[in-house]
């Protein structure tokens, strides 16, 4: 009998490690030595390999953008503008070109520095979120749809982020 107390709290433990951090926003805020700001960054890991990133520092102005499809990066990548589209809720909000590279293990990234406008009125919307946060990479064969679930903590931080840069 212990020995299945044991095994049902092993389970129990390892269930919940397994979901820590995926398939939710989260938002981590730190100061940056180098550019004397505050960075914000607000992510959403759909596996280990996938996920999308928001960038926001005080001290820059703006908001990067980058999408991880999950797949490795091939050379032909390089060639490639990626228009990066974003839907919030089922409406368009626009889309704007970006760049293709690697991140980690050679992973395939797609990104865009949104310009002030863009940013502010995309971190208001993203704080307002109710169902789906939807965002086209321009070299995946689909988009990224996200849930909203933690967009509305992680919204206000970009959005107090935007709020200190500087015009």
């Amino acid at each position: 009998m212990r020995a299945f107390w044991v095994a049902l709290g092993l389970v129990a433990v390892s269930a919940g490690v397994v979901d820590a951090g995926f398939q939710a926003w989260t938002v981590d805020s730190e100061d940056d030595p180098f550019s004397k700001g505050t960075r914000v960054t607000v992510d959403f890991m759909s596996s280990l390999r996938s996920g999308v990133l928001f960038i926001c520092d005080s001290a820059e102005s703006g908001l990067l953008i980058r999408a991880i499809p999950g797949f490795a990066h091939e050379p032909i990548l390089k060639g490639i503008v990626p228009k990066i589209e974003i839907a919030i809720d089922g409406k368009l909000l626009f889309g704007q070109d970006g760049e293709t590279g690697a991140v980690g293990d050679n992973l395939a990234v797609s990104q865009t520095m949104l310009s002030p406008d863009n940013a502010k009125s995309f971190a208001t919307t993203f704080s307002a979120a109710t169902k789906q946060i939807a965002i086209k990479d321009g070299i995946s064969d689909r988009p990224h749809l996200l849930t909203a679930r933690g967009s509305t903590k992680a919204g206000k931080a970009l959005v107090a982020c935007m709020e200190r840069q500087k015009p």
